[in-house]
């Protein structure tokens, strides 16, 4: 008898079941967390987009004596003309999904939760064009 015991190898029914068990109860716990570190990952993706506007934005003030590109044409075509390709590659993306769905690289000229990307003329503010709040609970259009 001992010897047909050493003989049955595997797994049996209640060890599989314990072992199930325990790797829900562990997705369970984790999923939420990874899911928020995506979402903060894509705020971060967009805020870094941003600061790469801004920053071709200072260069073309500085480049033109203190202005900002001109009111000429959409709100899309009016940075897209002077900053491709000389300041930057393209316009970069919102990369917030988790709140609009999909990226957008559109740009408007007034704040209306879109988003994407809003441009002022007057003062040459870029923002996000968004009025909800992010993953710490501070609104995206303040970034």
């Amino acid at each position: 008898m001992i010897n047909s015991m050493k003989n049955n190898r595997g797994f049996t029914a209640i060890e599989i079941l314990v072992m199930v068990a325990v790797l829900a109860v562990v997705g369970v716990v984790t999923f939420p967390k990874f899911r928020l570190m995506l979402y903060r990952s894509r705020e971060g993706r967009t805020k870094t987009n941003l600061a790469e506007l801004r920053g071709a934005l200072a260069i073309y003030y500085s480049d033109n004596q203190g202005l900002y590109p001109s009111d000429q044409g959409t709100p899309e075509t009016r940075l897209r003309d002077v900053f491709v390709p000389r300041y930057i590659k393209e316009i970069p993306a919102t990369t917030l999904t988790h709140l609009y769905g999909q990226e957008k690289r559109t740009i408007q000229d007034r704040l209306d939760d879109q988003g994407d990307w809003v441009y002022s003329i007057v003062d040459g503010f870029i923002g996000v064009n968004s009025l909800k709040a992010d993953t710490k609970g501070n609104p995206v259009s303040r970034w």
